[in-house]
């Protein structure tokens, strides 16, 4: 966690420990953490709000229409009502969100929705003597012991189910190498009629990549992340071989010389200084940002990668 929100817990009378914070605001469970904004170039840290609360049908769509409805005035970035609570993330505004947090249990106990006196898995009524302390989706919450054994069978079921998946590796390949030559295709074409050759159009290769993968149902391993990394790298070197053979076409129609794309670009490398200067030094600025891409496509892809999750005890 970082200062700012150190200080807000402290001064909001938040328990703190080490993997989270939780208080009790309204009569609701309010747990508070930090997670890093899923973003390719800047990233970020945001601050995430659970307020639990075993929620009916009826309540989740009145507070999803309520959340939509004053999102900005909220200063909320994100949201999701779920059948446990309301849970949204804030960038900053540590100076309002108190309030926030406020007003959204507040909505919540207009709606009677259960308190702190009930567990929000199963909805029954929390025992002090018995329930249980968890960390539990990136959050610490109260729960019965009934809720503890129904998330442990969840969480084995949904273990065997990835590991009874097929791997689709060979369909996973075949999405990058399509979604990667999409973003190829685009840098190639900028570079050409735009005059404007930028290692930027890395990360949407990469970006691409994956996206690919993920499409054709590859499995959620960091065989991706390897794949992925390798069809970006590849990718970027080609297209900019492409770029500068069609560059050297352009040169042999200016002046006037017959012969193929291929036998230009090697011709002028050879006796073209300035060209062979400029190919290399862009080349080498594209396997940068191709590397730098991947680096950031991991840590983009980092949170679909499956990890085997521990029951809970």
């Amino acid at each position: 966690m970082n200062k700012k929100l150190i200080e807000f817990l402290t001064e909001n009378s938040f328990t703190i420990e080490e993997n989270g914070a939780y208080a009790y605001i309204n009569d609701y469970q309010v747990a508070v953490g930090q997670d890093r904004v899923e973003n390719a170039l800047y990233g970020g840290m945001a601050t995430i709000v659970q307020a639990f609360s075993h929620l009916e049908p009826e309540q989740i769509s009145v507070l999803q229409a309520y959340l939509k409805e004053h999102k900005k005035e909220l200063n909320i970035s994100k949201y999701e009502v779920t059948p446990v609570g309301v849970c949204f993330a804030v960038m900053k505004h540590f100076d309002t969100l108190m309030d926030t947090i406020k007003q959204v249990t507040y909505q919540m106990l207009e709606l009677n929705a259960k308190n702190k006196g009930y567990c929000p898995i199963t909805g029954e009524a929390l025992d002090e003597a018995t329930m249980r302390k968890l960390y539990y989706n990136n959050f610490i919450v109260f729960l019965n012991e009934a809720s503890v054994e129904l998330l442990n069978q969840e969480i084995e079921q949904a273990e065997q189910e990835f590991q009874n998946a097929p791997n689709n590796y060979l369909k996973g390949t075949l999405g990058a190498v399509v979604g990667g030559f999409l973003g190829a295709i685009v840098w190639v074409v900028v570079a050409v009629f735009l005059g404007f050759i930028s290692g930027w159009i890395a990360f949407l290769i990469s970006f691409l990549a994956g996206l690919g993968y993920d499409k054709m149902k590859g499995k959620a391993t960091n065989i991706k992340f390897i794949i992925s990394a390798i069809v970006t790298l590849c990718y970027v070197v080609l297209a900019m071989l492409l770029i500068y053979v069609l560059v050297a076409k352009g040169l042999m129609i200016e002046e006037g010389v017959e012969g193929s794309a291929l036998k230009g670009f090697s011709h002028y490398l050879k006796v073209n200084a300035e060209f062979k200067a400029e190919f290399i030094g862009n080349m080498v600025l594209a396997i940068i940002f191709g590397a730098v891409g991947v680096v950031f496509s991991y840590f983009q892809m980092k949170k679909t990668i499956h990890k085997k999750q521990e029951k809970l005890n």
